[in-house]
């Protein structure tokens, strides 16, 4: 939460600042117990971890059942995600399909959450000088997202893309071998 603390929630962030609940390292385990959060909310965090799968193993393990992670981060063509030194990573529509619950290329983790939502998002078109509704473009690109980073999206740069997770029990509890 380095500039977004929201009231009512429990804060974290690396430094200590003013509303700053807990101060800890993303890079390391998270100091709470299995299933303590029933939402977990992040902004523009994930692209600075250089441990992510680890990271997501432990929002997976201290996300209640039946509770979310919404996860705001850059789009791949957004200049900002390439040109800030302190990104670790990229992300696009699909980038959290490698986590889904059922997919191709879900084999780098145990690690499994169900996709409840994910949306590219243009809000440069909101800008003060230019009030366009952004609202119109991001409906029709998110109609044919992989048609839209294939070949649109370095000529209509989106800003971020929204996820909302729900962790999955572990494949043992979903699937028994005899």
């Amino acid at each position: 939460c380095a500039r977004g603390v929201r009231p009512a929630s429990g804060n974290v962030a690396r430094v200590p600042r003013p509303g700053v609940d807990v101060v800890l390292d993303l890079e390391s385990p998270l100091p709470f117990r299995d299933g303590a959060f029933d939402e977990i909310f992040s902004s523009h965090v994930l692209e600075h971890v250089d441990r992510f799968l680890p990271l997501m193993a432990e929002m997976h393990r201290v996300c209640a059942p039946g509770g979310r992670l919404r996860h705001f981060v850059p789009h791949l063509s957004f200049f900002g995600s390439y040109t800030d030194p302190t990104h670790r990573r990229f992300f696009g529509y699909h980038s959290f399909d490698y986590l889904a619950e059922e997919g191709d290329y879900n084999f780098y983790t145990p690690t499994r959450f169900r996709i409840k939502k994910r949306e590219i998002r243009f809000y440069w078109i909101n800008n003060a000088r230019r009030r366009v509704n952004g609202r119109l473009v991001t409906w029709l690109i998110n109609r044919a997202p992989l048609v839209y980073e294939r070949f649109l999206c370095w000529m209509l740069p989106a800003n971020e893309l929204y996820f909302v997770l729900e962790p999955a029990p572990p494949p043992s509890s979903r699937h028994r071998v005899r």
